[in-house]
């Protein structure tokens, strides 16, 4: 499993390249460095999976999901109609179509958070908008912890 850390606020150019930051990169396993797919994250954010990340996550849906039931079908169709294929340019950056920046308003200054097995890919409105602090952010880490501790 990945583990991924850090946030990065940086700037898409105007042909839609993002420059993946040096030390994210040293994140990510040699294999699969410069090989990624891009897609709709679950909130209002892209995800930039290393193409091993994204072969077990596909391989393990395969397995657990079927087409014959409808919300399966659903959430599959769903879920790969944004997925594309990127390649690390020689200047460690990815071209994010214009199609995936305008689902997520990504305009020209983004935020990427990674975290545990995630990469997001944010714009900055959306994601400083995202970001508060829930009120009972202790309370939620006590449930959190207790779960983790009864494992």
């Amino acid at each position: 499993m990945l583990i991924f850390t850090g946030r990065y606020e940086i700037k898409i150019d105007a042909k839609g390249r993002l420059k993946l930051p040096a030390d994210l990169l040293r994140q990510v396993p040699e294999e699969t460095r410069t090989t990624y797919v891009l897609n709709k994250g679950l909130d209002n954010c892209l995800r930039l999976y290393p193409i091993q990340q994204w072969k077990q996550i596909t391989e393990e849906m395969a397995k657990q999901l079927s087409y014959f039931r409808n919300e399966d079908r659903q959430f599959l169709k769903y879920f790969y109609q944004g997925a594309i294929n990127v390649e690390l340019d020689g200047s460690d950056r990815i071209l994010v179509p214009k199609r995936l920046q305008d689902l997520v308003g990504i305009k020209s200054d983004i935020v990427i958070n990674a975290y545990h097995d995630a990469i997001e890919i944010w714009g900055s409105e959306a994601y400083y908008a995202d970001l508060k602090e829930p009120e009972n952010f202790a309370d939620m880490a006590d449930a959190i912890w207790s779960k983790l501790s009864n494992k």
